[in-house]
């Protein structure tokens, strides 16, 4: 008798992308609680359930894991301010949309926050992991909001480079310091930090602005 054709099956390659997914997420929780010379790949791997080996097939070395891990985090996070920010049509609002973005992805999955504290420090003490401490993937995006500012009279052209530094230096604390905050703690902070930016910081706020902040 002949045996019944099989249905079909998973789409070529999904097994490969999600044993990578499986890795990505197992190195980074590792790379997040023990930095990159206490991680081990072996120890990776364990956590994945799979050989030692399959992890120097998917991404080579350790070094090129724990940047792997860091441009998947990148991507991700990108995606949601970039998302949040073409949604808000004024300039202030712009701003607000991309703090608030921030403090979204501390809320929602706040081990990405330690690993980025932990990348960071790494990089400068790793020549392997200097690209990590290289990376502007953020840049544009900052210089197109305070481009929109500057469109719209809201920022001198002669304010824009400080006006960028400060909305990055602004992003990216805010985004480290998700890493040691409760939640509720940042969200002040995050409130606290789009308001400096959009100039009310010094006037007083509504009551009810103030309770939404707690």
């Amino acid at each position: 008798m002949a045996r019944p054709k099989a249905g079909p099956g998973r789409p070529a390659g999904v097994d490969a992308q999600e044993t990578r997914d499986r890795i990505l997420k197992e190195a980074r929780a590792c790379f997040a609680a023990y930095g990159y010379e206490g991680t081990s790949t072996r120890m990776i791997a364990e956590r994945a359930g799979l050989a030692t080996a399959a992890l120097y097939h998917h991404f080579g070395k350790k070094s090129d894991l724990m940047i792997a891990v860091h441009r998947a985090r990148n991507e991700a996070s990108y995606a949601a301010m970039r998302s949040a920010v073409d949604a808000a049509d004024t300039f202030a609002g712009k701003i607000e949309a991309l703090l608030l973005s921030v403090h979204e992805l501390r809320r929602s999955d706040p081990e990405q926050f330690v690993f980025a504290s932990v990348c960071r420090d790494e990089a400068r003490r790793y020549e392997e992991l200097r690209e990590i401490g290289q990376d502007r993937e953020f840049e544009e995006l900052f210089a197109e909001i305070i481009r929109f500012g500057v469109k719209g009279g809201e920022i001198a052209s002669s304010d824009a480079i400080q006006a960028r530094g400060a909305l990055a230096a602004t992003t990216f604390g805010v985004a480290m310091l998700g890493a040691d905050m409760t939640v509720q703690a940042h969200a002040l902070a995050v409130r606290g930090a789009i308001r400096a930016l959009t100039g009310t910081l010094l006037t007083p706020e509504p009551e009810t602005e103030r309770q939404g902040a707690r």
